[in-house]
């Protein structure tokens, strides 16, 4: 019985959580480890450029760069020390 308990207490450590909510983010870019949506109501706004996105914090991430999402959302996947961006995705409408 308690190895039973055990066995179910690993499997929901491992396939549940909010990594599951965006299991679409490429396994080459962060594979849902360093990406997030962005959220405006924490001041993480997004600006169109002729030249691309411009973050919040100034930083600038050229069209090039940026990559379709499948949502209505922006997402930034970053390294978490360094804040250097992997990945950029931008709602479709956003170009």
């Amino acid at each position: 019985m308690l190895l039973r308990r055990r066995t179910i207490l690993v499997a929901a450590c491992l396939f549940g959580g909010p990594a599951l909510a965006h299991s679409w983010y490429p396994f080459w870019c962060c594979d849902d480890h360093d990406c997030r949506a962005l959220v405006e109501a924490y001041g993480e706004t997004v600006t169109e450029t002729a030249d691309g996105w411009r973050l919040w914090d100034g930083r600038l991430i050229g069209r090039e760069y940026g990559k379709m999402s499948p949502d209505a959302k922006f997402h930034l996947c970053e390294e978490p020390t360094t804040r250097a961006i992997i990945c950029f995705f931008a709602p479709q409408g956003a170009s």
